[in-house]
């Protein structure tokens, strides 16, 4: 298997293409947030569809989401990885300030291997990296059953 360092890269480029335009992922995503009265939309990338439930009636999210989706899955066939050498696969998207359009996202990318590491990376709608100044947050705890 290869090195889980790997998945850092991996969490990074992700959040960066969530953000791009590329994605087609934007003004949906905002848009939809702004419809629903929420501030956030988590989207799990480990679910064959990724759109929340709520949201699925929107077209152009629920697609782009899907194409997200398989871009993030050949990212981590790219390292010798797939979703079934995760635990997690999260991104958050917000908007960049309070009365920002629907262009203007950030992306909260987190990603948890399988071997318990833990990676996060903050990206906002200009590419601009902002992890550093971010607190980390702890991984989803593991429910026994």
């Amino acid at each position: 298997m290869a090195s889980a360092k790997h998945i850092n890269g991996v969490c990074h480029n992700i959040a960066h293409h969530a953000v791009s335009g590329l994605s087609f992922i934007n003004p949906h995503v905002l848009a939809a947030c702004r419809a629903a009265g929420v501030n956030d939309i988590t989207v799990n990338l480990l679910d064959p569809e990724p759109c929340p439930p709520q949201f699925r009636q929107i077209k152009p999210l629920r697609l782009s989401l899907r194409a997200l989706r398989e871009k993030f899955e050949h990212m981590l066939e790219g390292i010798g990885f797939s979703v079934a050498d995760l635990t997690e696969a999260q991104l958050i998207f917000r908007r960049a300030y309070p009365s920002a359009g629907d262009y203007c996202p950030i992306c909260h990318a987190k990603i948890t291997s399988k071997t318990g590491r833990h990676f996060e990376h903050l990206v906002d709608y200009l590419g601009n990296d902002l992890t550093k100044s971010m607190k980390p947050t702890a991984p989803n705890p593991v429910q026994l059953t």
